[in-house]
């Protein structure tokens, strides 16, 4: 007698088959540059068709059924892995997806032992149905972009656990056989109904892991545009605070703030126009992306102004990494109708052992830039033990007068308030 009833289970698998395919179907619709999503719902529907065809074979042999019924149910995983590729942006494998269904009909076709025998049948389909459900698990494994995805994790569980359960029915075929007919209703031994359960669970977990995923890459992405600055692709001054408070919070003896901001940014803009002057920021913002260590934190804090928290530097790095920022700016020329544009930038430098919180830090960083302004620009200042704004680094020294009278200066409390006139 079955403890389950492996008809009902077969039908609840395949119904639900359809509805994920359908699923799939309809968000693809709603975003057609999601290729992942067309071929999960086409994976799930040929999935279906296969079950369709499993539960119409008879005792004997039939290519229909048997052949082709089976080789549908194995391109649906290879599918589900070429939709896992799409997800991660990796170049899709197509013979791979389709060599297994095709080994399958060439097979179980062209062999006479294998279309007699209920037993080699189930040893190749098992070994198939644990490759792909292996390379499923593998692609999620291997890839940092699903790291990120918690469901990620569920959806290389469902299908490690899937495979491995497959390729147990090797041993439980030849030490329990089967009872004719598996789609007939015929009471099979309980590992095979069990199996069969799981199949259905498969379906289930599995379909709405992928939704979870989808889902969660969604928020992450929204996540992402709202603290990443459009023009640059550099993080914004909100997500910057965050992390810069963070960082205090965590570390607050280390690291230093770097405060950059492109000199006579207003006359680029005038003299060569505004798409040149978002040119200048986007080389800026590579220039600055390329210059500080792998762990820095960067931004565009608003109009040309950007900074950067170096998490580790100390003084002497911070200084000669900034100076390489502001030379590398220096250098570069950018090619426009009007002529070739060169651009500089000035720095201002404030040390985390000083400073309790955020805004104490960027108030002694944008002092020591607005002295680096005051000076004749291109040049970068820090703030000395004493925290005045001292001469640091720059094409040309300002005198010793200057920079007495610059080192007296009061700081000024915002960045809309210090600057000298022309940026």
């Amino acid at each position: 007698m079955d403890i389950l009833h492996t008809p009902t289970i077969m039908l609840s698998s395949f119904v639900t088959l359809v509805i994920f395919a359908a699923f799939f179907g309809f968000a693809w619709r709603q975003e057609r540059k999601s290729l992942e999503l067309l071929l999960w719902s086409l994976a799930f529907a040929v999935g279906a068709v296969g079950f369709v065809l499993l539960t119409l074979r008879g005792d004997g042999y039939n290519f229909i059924t048997i052949s082709l019924g089976n080789a549908l149910a194995v391109l649906g995983l290879g599918m589900i892995w070429l939709g896992l590729r799409a997800f991660g942006n990796q170049p899709l494998k197509i013979a791979s997806a389709l060599i297994g269904p095709l080994l399958w009909i060439v097979v179980t076709y062209s062999s006479d032992y294998v279309r007699e025998s209920v037993t080699s049948r189930i040893v190749l389909y098992s070994i198939l149905i644990f490759a792909y459900s292996a390379l499923i698990a593998h692609e999620i494994f291997r890839s940092e972009n699903f790291r990120k995805l918690p469901s990620s994790y569920i959806v290389a569980f469902v299908f490690a656990t899937h495979g491995l359960l497959y390729l147990a029915r090797i041993p439980l075929i030849l030490i329990w056989p089967l009872a004719g007919n598996t789609a007939a209703g015929t009471s099979q031994p309980l590992w095979y109904q069990l199996l069969t359960f799981e199949l259905f669970f498969h379906s289930l977990a599995g379909g709405f892991a992928f939704f979870a995923m989808v889902k969660e890459r969604t928020q992450q992405r929204y996540k992402l545009a709202s603290e990443t600055d459009a023009l640059t692709g550099v993080p914004n001054r909100r997500s910057f605070l965050a992390q810069l408070e963070t960082h205090l919070a965590t570390q607050p003896a280390k690291g230093a703030l770097l405060y950059l901001d492109i000199d006579h940014f207003k006359a680029i803009n005038d003299r060569y126009g505004h798409a040149v002057g978002d040119q200048v920021l986007v080389e800026f913002a590579g220039i600055l992306s390329k210059a500080v260590p792998r762990d820095a934190l960067i931004a565009r804090m608003g109009g040309e102004e950007f900074a950067a928290c170096l998490q580790q530097a100390n003084r002497a790095d911070a200084i000669a990494i900034a100076d390489s920022i502001r030379t590398a700016l220096e250098a570069r020329r950018l090619s426009t109708t009007k002529g070739v544009l060169s651009a500089t930038v000035s720095i201002g430098i404030a040390f985390a052992d000083r400073h309790e919180d955020v805004h104490a830090i960027i108030s002694a960083a944008d002092a020591a830039l607005y002295a680096a302004k005051a000076a004749g620009r291109n040049s970068v200042w820090s703030e000395d033990p004493s925290g005045v704004p001292q001469f640091a680094a720059g094409s040309i020294a300002p005198s010793e007068t200057a920079a007495t009278l610059l080192s007296l200066s009061p700081a000024r409390s915002s960045a809309a308030t210090r600057r000298p006139t022309g940026s």
